[in-house]
């Protein structure tokens, strides 16, 4: 890891980085290494529509059809069995929870309908304004990568200048 150096480069659009990532994988470079950083990010919301009474009974209608069912079942219990003929008195308490399950999931349906609120949907994005690739690698990759994506670096900056610069201190 000693010899490991920083490579960032900067790119305008998403695109871009894009191709240079792919640029670098058919050279036979592990891309996993890499990272795309998004920066001056920004989030953008764009209106869908109102979430209106027909999506509102669109969701409720899986509650209602459950509810249904289950009174079906219990109130048709009492016709096939026959429960009400030799037991009178378990035949009114079984009607009466039916009818209260079917309230309990109506009145939530009733109450949307009447209600005056309308939600709007938004679809919202993160985007970003431009993008950085960035890798540690060794240092003489970077300057394959370098070389790869023409990638321009000031002289005073690259690793043979340096080398030069050391040689001639010494």
């Amino acid at each position: 890891m000693k010899n490991h150096k920083l490579f960032v480069a900067h790119f305008q659009t998403q695109q871009q980085a894009e191709d240079a990532i792919i640029k670098l994988k058919r050279r036979g470079y592990d891309i996993t290494k890499l990272s795309l950083i998004g920066t001056d990010c920004y989030t953008e919301q764009n209106v869908l529509g109102y979430y209106s009474i027909y999506d509102q009974m669109e969701k409720w209608s899986s509650i209602g059809l459950f509810a249904v069912g289950l009174t079906s079942m219990i109130f048709g219990s009492l016709f096939f069995f026959d429960l009400g003929v030799g037991m009178p008195n378990i035949k009114m308490p079984i009607i009466y929870a039916c009818i209260a399950i079917l309230i309990g999931a109506v009145i939530p349906l009733i109450a949307i309908a009447f209600s005056k609120n309308k939600n709007i949907e938004y679809k919202t994005e993160i985007r970003a304004h431009k993008f950085m690739l960035c890798a540690e690698l060794p240092a003489d990759k970077i300057e394959k990568i370098q070389a790869i994506l023409h990638i321009h670096l000031p002289k005073e900056n690259s690793l043979s200048e340096k080398e030069n610069q050391v040689l001639l201190e010494n």
